[in-house]
């Protein structure tokens, strides 16, 4: 049986896609990729139009939608037919590279494919490849240690209830807020009210065209390729 490979492609860099990531993408005959919306193009094939260059001309490709909704029916239907669009390349013998931005067990679409394949397809072989993380990229931009010694890391998402960001940010060293987006506001009123506005930094589109490292202040809702970093 042919094999999925889940591959973390990085946040947005090509230069941060792994060796290993890269041999395999060079191998596979067939890529697909995740996206939220039925229009517009996936950032992850992107990066891996941009790493292969001419020769993802070769390549059979496909994008895999996965809709923003909470509508569990929605959701089970998307799974299904994502499933069913890889158990058909597998069944004709063919490998399957899963590109998705980051690492894939980190805040990915990924492992739910793979949980419907294994009903759709249980003898399936699968393999996952980990990729740089925003998070690990976005420090790195900002030249600041995620945490030291004794330090303790919290990664959460924007849309949590305000009173948990609040017991988060007071209690860990670090916190890395993923999924800003349209909650920009309202976390700024959490920092503003810790006295932590001037110890967060906003980074968009890290890596990318656009790119933007400061202070977590204009608009009421930033980039969807936004987080922020909280030091104490």
């Amino acid at each position: 049986m042919p094999t999925l490979y889940g591959l973390g492609v990085g946040p947005g860099d090509p230069e941060l896609i792994t060796l290993k990531a890269l041999k395999i993408l060079k191998e596979v005959p067939v890529i697909v990729a995740p996206k939220s919306r039925q229009e517009g193009e996936s950032l992850a094939l992107e990066i891996v139009a941009r790493v292969l260059g001419p020769a993802v001309a070769d390549k059979e490709t496909a994008e895999l939608h996965f809709p923003m909704t909470r509508d569990p029916t929605r959701l089970a239907d998307a799974w299904r037919e994502a499933a069913g669009t890889v158990a058909g390349y597998l069944r004709r013998g063919r490998d399957v590279a899963f590109v998705t931005l980051g690492d894939p067990a980190f805040y990915s679409t990924y492992f739910l494919l793979v949980e419907e394949l294994a009903r759709v397809l249980p003898e399936a072989r699968v393999v996952t490849v980990p990729g740089v993380t925003s998070v690990s990229a976005c420090a790195a931009r900002l030249n600041v240690p995620l945490v030291q010694g004794d330090e303790r890391l919290a990664v959460v998402s924007g849309a949590e209830e305000p009173q948990y960001l609040r017991r988060v940010l007071e209690e860990f060293s670090c916190t890395v807020i993923l999924k800003v987006g349209r909650h920009l506001a309202r976390l700024r009123e959490i920092l503003n009210a810790l006295g932590l506005e001037e110890r967060a930094v906003l980074a968009t589109r890290c890596g990318l065209p656009g790119e933007r490292l400061g202070p977590p202040a204009g608009p009421g809702e930033a980039d969807y390729l936004s987080l922020l970093v909280v030091k104490k």
